[in-house]
């Protein structure tokens, strides 16, 4: 029996890892496509414009990995799935055949949405967008206006807010003062995350004298000015947006997917609402709530240990929703934000200071030495 897992990152990672240990005496094969053979610890990626980081301390070759734990590792790109014959077609034609199939791949940004944004936005969505941001951050001179936002649609702002406030440090460091101005479609600061996080956010923003602007969409973007819904203009000399988020080009090339440009529909337990043999985890379903590694990585996981009982005919377990967040907020170290259902109620729990920061370097260093 064929298990395949289409991605590589949090979700695709673990999903391989958890099949492969509950399955470890038994025939069944797990097989993982991805395009790419490195994987890259994303929050990481933050630091890097800001000379922080080096690559090599958040990245690791993932063949070596998955040879370890007998997993077969097939490094390329999907061009199509065919879910009635439980075929995936390869760019180069090849088929692999599944009798379970988890997608983790992710999603893309979707600069084409917004007019102009693609060709004007800076980026930290991968490792050469971000080395990019961080050759331009380098050209900043005093006084050019600087504007960060979220656009509609994003599942993620928190990667804004963190982007914000290191800019904000760096050029600190660098004696350089600018006008910042940040926006974002949330109702208001980092919005849903509990009152605490949203007051902190607005009590940086007045220290640090940001304007931002909530419950805003973007119109359109020319190479002067971010044109908002609220009527407002904003000029910029540098700007990161981050865009709407689109599934993989694979899902509207399989003709017998349902999707939502490109986001699959899934049932709570992360089943296909079409393919009782297909699971979808991370960004590439349409699940509701932050979409962080975290999240993913506990959906693969979930995923792995549905396939199992749907083999051995159990009832499938579901996805329990919850928030466990750490922001990076510049010299203020970070915000560690807890949202968690339990029996009594609900866990609601805020802290900031060095020590979320050093709990996310500590994440980071303890999630690479177990999974390389």
């Amino acid at each position: 029996m064929n298990i395949v897992i289409v991605g590589s990152g949090f979700g695709g990672l673990n999903a391989a890892i958890e099949i492969r240990k509950k399955l470890k005496k038994s025939p069944h094969d797990v097989i993982v496509i991805s395009e790419k053979a490195e994987f890259v610890f994303r929050p990481s990626l933050i630091w890097l414009p800001f000379h922080k980081h080096s690559i090599n301390k958040f990245t690791f070759p993932l063949r070596p990995t998955f040879e370890k734990i007998g997993v077969t590792f097939i490094e390329k790109r999907v061009q199509a799935i065919k879910p009635k014959q439980n075929h995936v077609i390869c760019n180069d034609n090849e088929i692999i055949e599944y009798d379970y199939l988890i997608l983790a791949s992710g999603a893309s940004p979707d600069w084409a949405r917004i007019k102009g944004l693609e060709e004007m936005s800076a980026s930290v969505y991968d490792l050469s967008s971000a080395l990019q941001t961080g050759k331009r951050l380098e050209e900043m001179e005093e006084g050019e206006p600087i504007v960060i936002g979220v656009a509609q649609e994003n599942p993620n702002p928190g990667i804004a807010y963190e982007f914000l406030f290191e800019l904000y440090t760096y050029l600190s460091g660098r004696r350089i003062k600018c006008p910042i101005t940040f926006f974002t479609y949330e109702k208001e600061l980092f919005d849903g995350k509990g009152t605490e996080p949203t007051e902190q956010l607005e009590g940086l923003m007045r220290e640090k004298q940001i304007t931002y602007h909530c419950n805003v969409s973007i119109k359109k973007v020319d190479d002067r000015k971010i044109y908002l819904n609220n009527g407002k203009r904003l000029p910029y000399s540098f700007l990161l947006v981050l865009p709407p988020y689109k599934g993989k080009e694979y899902i509207p090339s399989s003709k017998d997917f349902k999707h939502e440009n490109g986001i699959l529909p899934v049932h709570e337990t992360l089943q296909s609402v079409q393919w009782e043999n297909i699971f979808v985890v991370g960004d590439a379903n349409n699940i509701k709530g932050t979409k962080t590694g975290r999240a993913a990585e506990l959906q693969g996981a979930l995923a792995a240990e549905n396939i199992i009982k749907q083999m051995q005919h159990e009832p499938l377990m579901l996805f329990q929703h919850d928030t466990l967040y750490i922001m990076e907020i510049g010299k203020e170290g970070a915000m560690f934000i807890m949202n968690t259902s339990s029996k009594p109620g609900t866990l609601k729990w805020t802290m900031s200071g060095m020590m979320p920061h050093m709990l996310k370097r500590a994440f980071e260093k303890y999630y690479l030495l177990k999974f390389s």
